[in-house]
């Protein structure tokens, strides 16, 4: 009676670890555990650890991609042969020397940012912080939309993350377009 009974605790306490040990794989392996890990690693200023998270050359190629499309005639308005030719070709140019762009540049856009996020105060890596714990995460296979909300000023950023296939990690891959000039308009054109 007794062997049965430890043998029964024993495949309990089994499962049990089996149970928290999975469960503890997947939150290590979601969206959220990834950005609260550049959270916390942006509070504690380790940037080389931040920039895991973050795919500058991807956020860049997407960001070309959309912001071309401001660039676009109206709908209501028509546009000649040549015109869309001339935009064919444009667009095929940017994203042929768009790489080569980008990796003569990556340091500099790289310390441009880092330099902004260093000289962020307490207040506002405690509201990013906040902002991740309580964001909006939609995942579809190796792809998440994520919506952070401002608690003070209720504004969104949007931005979509990917699950990297040689390491597994999440990475913030494109951020969206709009809420990426609000920002700077507010964040740089607007302060003196």
């Amino acid at each position: 009676m007794r062997r049965k009974t430890l043998i029964i605790a024993m495949a309990v306490v089994v499962l049990g670890a089996a149970l928290a040990g999975g469960l503890y794989w997947r939150w290590a392996n979601s969206p959220r555990y990834a950005l609260q890990q550049a959270a916390l690693a942006l509070k504690a200023r380790d940037m080389p650890k931040f920039f895991i998270y973050v795919n500058l050359k991807e956020i860049l190629s997407n960001f070309v991609e959309a912001s071309s499309k401001d660039l676009e005639a109206p709908e209501d308005q028509k546009a000649d042969d040549w015109t869309r030719f001339s935009r064919r070709m444009g667009r095929k140019l940017a994203n042929l020397f768009l790489p080569k762009f980008f990796e003569s540049f990556e340091p500099q856009i790289r310390n441009v940012l880092e330099r902004f996020l260093l000289n962020l105060d307490n207040s506002q890596i405690l509201g990013i912080a906040a902002a991740v714990t309580v964001a909006q995460i939609d995942t579809g296979g190796d792809e998440a939309a994520v919506t952070l909300t401002d608690p003070k000023t209720k504004e969104v950023l949007r931005f979509q993350m990917r699950r990297q296939p040689n390491h597994g990690s999440w990475q913030i891959v494109s951020v969206n377009y709009e809420d990426l000039k609000r920002f700077y308009k507010r964040e740089f054109q607007d302060k003196p």
